[in-house]
């Protein structure tokens, strides 16, 4: 009698049970993702980190520019925001800043063996430096640290913190590099504009309104985020992913500034 392989079972249970048995058995070839192409090097040589940095500053300008020029930013120069809403604008930083704390000590943690490394951590540093600094910016609206933990969430604010946990989570440090590049820069702006308008029309110090202008200090020029943003090209990040998590983020932060208008009533 001939001896029955294991290949010859397998024939004849999917005769049997109509290719069930082998469907389960018989793991299907499947292709590699695109990504996983590239990660073996069998793909075109990656794109230019400097040139994408370049073309999503073109495209995005728009966006940007809508950020800068908000409704609630002119409101405020204009005397016209109440003082009292100001506390939502304390409370609701204070929890993207505390969220943002344990969102990048993740990535951080993801991508401590890569040379990223450093400027997610230049990131951490100073998450932990605004947020003592947004509490004393409360202190001044005489709100403390516990009425901050206790402060209602205003759904359109906190999407922007939410992407960035989806980002720290899931995608790749080059993907948040770029994305906090170009948020910096529009935040950047409309925290100074806040800053000086809190000192000409309602009279806060200048010690007070830190908050608003310490970023400035921990803006990554785009030479320090090229070499990551490259490195994820390289290995097999797509120009789409990084470019879509800009967009995300800054389209989130818009949204921020839309909640920040609502709640004022301008």
């Amino acid at each position: 009698m001939n001896k029955v392989t294991r290949h010859d079972f397998l024939r004849l249970a999917a005769v049997v049970s109509g290719g069930a048995v082998a469907s389960a058995c018989v793991a299907p070839v499947v292709a590699p993702a695109v990504s996983e192409v590239a990660r073996a090097g069998v793909t075109a040589p990656s794109a230019d980190a400097a040139d994408l940095i370049r073309r999503i500053r073109a495209d995005l300008q728009p966006l940007m520019q809508a950020i800068q020029s908000h409704r609630y930013l002119d409101a405020l120069e204009a005397g016209r925001v109440q003082p009292e809403s100001l506390k939502v604008l304390a409370a609701q930083q204070y929890h993207i800043v505390t969220n943002g704390i344990m969102n990048i000590a993740l990535m951080v943690s993801r991508f401590g063996n890569l040379p990223s490394r450093g400027l997610l951590n230049f990131f951490l540093q100073a998450e932990f430096e605004v947020r003592e600094a947004i509490v004393r910016f409360a202190q001044t609206l005489g709100m403390d640290e516990d009425e901050l933990k206790q402060s209602e969430v205003v759904a359109g604010a906190l999407p922007f913190s939410y992407y960035e946990t989806y980002l720290c989570f899931y995608r790749s440090d080059a993907e948040l590099i770029a994305a906090f590049l170009f948020d910096a820069e529009v935040w950047i702006n409309n925290a100074r504009r806040i800053s000086k308008a809190l000192q000409e029309r309602y009279d806060f110090t200048a010690d007070s309104v830190q908050f608003f202008e310490m970023y400035a200090n921990y803006q990554a020029s785009d030479e320090q985020v090229i070499p990551p943003v490259q490195a994820a090209l390289d290995r097999g990040v797509s120009e789409q992913e990084i470019r879509q998590a800009v967009r995300l983020l800054l389209e989130y932060e818009l949204m921020f500034w839309d909640a920040m208008a609502a709640s004022s009533g301008v």
